[in-house]
């Protein structure tokens, strides 16, 4: 029998490997977009993911964790920011977040991501990061972030199966920051289940 853990970290793996699949898929012209997404949504609905504790369908219907946890998540429950930036830059996709770091709607998003889930985030720093960002000579770093502020939704690591990881949330977001269609979709999603409420 799997643990809640063990579940979550199989229904995320299952939800990620499957999105890749379908999205290449569609970037070779074998399947056109419109039925990678159907198929996207039957699959999720052929997950029983309300059997599984902490679970609930969000309202751009992705599997999600239900439950907020406060300080750090196992490092399964991120999702890549990496493999999410090579759709713009496949050579370096680490200056696609580091572009996205300098965006001051970017550093508010994860600044009120942090205060709701992160006690231990240092406000104080984060304001004079924004100051220090107002100088054109001044490129926030990853490393500047986490190290000033204390933050745990974005982490980094080195070496092989290395790179940016992020949580879901912050990941959305970043999503939606590279690909209009995506934040389209989300928004088109968010307002059919508004008016189904």
């Amino acid at each position: 029998m799997l643990t809640e853990e063990e579940r979550a970290e199989a229904i995320w793996t299952y939800c990620i490997a499957r999105e890749k699949v379908l999205k290449r898929l569609v970037e070779k012209n074998i399947m056109p977009q419109y039925l990678a997404d159907t198929l996207s949504e039957r699959m999720l609905e052929q997950l029983n993911v309300n059997d599984i504790p902490g679970f609930r369908r969000s309202s751009v219907g992705e599997a999600m964790i239900a439950k907020r946890i406060q300080i750090a998540f196992p490092d399964n429950t991120y999702m890549s920011l990496t493999e999410i930036a090579r759709q713009k830059d496949t050579e370096v996709p680490s200056y696609v977040i580091q572009s996205w770091l300098r965006n001051y709607g970017t550093i508010e998003f994860l600044r009120l991501w942090e205060k709701e889930s992160n006690p231990k985030f240092v406000d104080e720093e984060c304001t004079a990061l924004i100051e220090r960002m107002k100088s054109s000579s001044f490129t926030l770093t990853l490393k500047q972030w986490i190290a000033n502020t204390g933050a745990v939704g974005i982490t980094s690591k080195q070496g092989k199966n290395g790179g940016t990881f992020a949580h879901p949330d912050i990941a959305c977001e970043f999503s939606m920051w590279i690909d209009p269609a995506y934040r389209l979709d989300v928004v088109k999603k968010f307002r059919m289940a508004s008016i189904e409420k």
